[in-house]
């Protein structure tokens, strides 16, 4: 294990304490993934890829519920053998992430994006769309509300 590898155990490990979700992004931030922002919330018992958590890019304002876990490496297979491939993990500015969700893989979700509870994310998903299930479908757009200033 590399100094990196430490840092980001350690990190992660503090996380796990009861605290502000703004605390624990924080932490979540030095272990190595990457926030837009000083804004957002990341939730209890979140697990964050130790593998690779570089490749980890999450938005502005994004809120991740307790229990949430992102995945940047997979197991592939094919005719050469076994082999572990990494991919980024993006997630878009103002998008909610329900609780329970596993996001694998290399995905997108786009901005403005709302993933219900418990679902699992393999694919990429648009901007302004709400996502559910297991594995997750597309449910409806999101409506856009107009914001007076």
């Amino acid at each position: 294990m590399n100094l990196k590898q430490i840092r980001t155990h350690f990190f992660f490990f503090l996380a796990k304490f009861p605290m502000k979700g703004q605390i624990r992004r924080k932490l979540v931030q030095w272990g190595g993934v990457r926030f837009a922002d000083n804004h957002g919330f990341v939730g209890e018992n979140c697990i964050f890829d130790t593998m690779y958590p570089e490749h980890i890019h999450i938005g502005r304002g994004v809120h991740i519920t307790a229990g949430v876990t992102i995945l940047t490496h997979y197991l592939n297979t094919d005719i050469d053998g076994i082999s572990w491939r990494k991919g980024d993990v993006y997630i878009g500015d103002h998008s909610f992430i329900g609780t329970g969700t596993i996001i694998t893989k290399d995905v997108r979700i786009g901005d403005n994006c709302i993933v219900g509870a418990g679902s699992v994310i393999t694919k990429d998903i648009p901007d302004n769309e709400i996502w559910a299930g297991n594995p997750a479908h597309f449910i409806k757009k999101k409506p856009m509300i107009n914001m007076v200033e």
